[in-house]
């Protein structure tokens, strides 16, 4: 079993009683505690294990003070100060608003120097630096089709035939038998 602290409050039969005769009568559970000397959340405790925080009880008329704040004929009513004449609002009607004009977009780079974030739908992307940062690319419109204009197309796609690439080869070898794309040739 728990020893007491020094400052804990043991409810004896006779605490009991008293607290249940003056929850009867009306009392609060702050002036029950300040009678008993527990705090008002101890008196709302016991009350709820011993199963009488629900019940009903009997109301304690209102005290004289509260019952003369309730009555408000005795007292006198203050005085109303004189209020302050508003200000005048304007009511002349605002002139129409000015149309929206969106500002001119920026002009673009000549081309040939665009930065990656100049480039918009329609640009070729033909890169025109040397390799190394700042890299710029071409800028100028697009054939359909294709990421390039018209000359980095031609640039981009001209490789030449089959029969082209078979005969520089050919060459190169001297007649031996090679594996091309077309398959085995003499």
């Amino acid at each position: 079993m728990r020893k007491p602290n020094p400052g804990d409050f043991i409810w004896d039969d006779v605490a009991t009683a008293t607290l249940k005769s003056l929850w009867l009568e009306g009392i609060s559970g702050k002036e029950i505690g300040l009678q008993l000397g527990v705090s008002r959340s101890a008196v709302l405790g016991k009350l709820r294990r011993i199963d009488m925080l629900c019940r009903p009880r009997p109301k304690l008329p209102l005290p004289p003070a509260r019952v003369l704040l309730k009555n408000t004929s005795n007292f006198e009513q203050p005085k109303k100060t004189p209020q302050k004449p508003r200000k005048r609002q304007n009511t002349r009607p605002l002139p129409p608003p000015e149309p929206y004009q969106a500002p001119p977009p920026p002009p673009l780079p000549p081309i040939g120097s665009f930065n990656l974030l100049d480039l918009r739908h329609g640009h070729c992307r033909w890169p025109c630096s040397d390799g190394f940062p700042p890299y710029k690319f071409c800028g100028a419109p697009q054939t359909s089709q294709s990421s390039y204009c018209e000359t980095h197309f031609a640039l981009a796609h001209n490789r030449g035939s089959q029969r082209d690439f078979d005969r520089a080869a050919d060459a190169a070898l001297g007649g031996k038998l090679f594996t091309s794309r077309a398959g085995v040739m003499q």
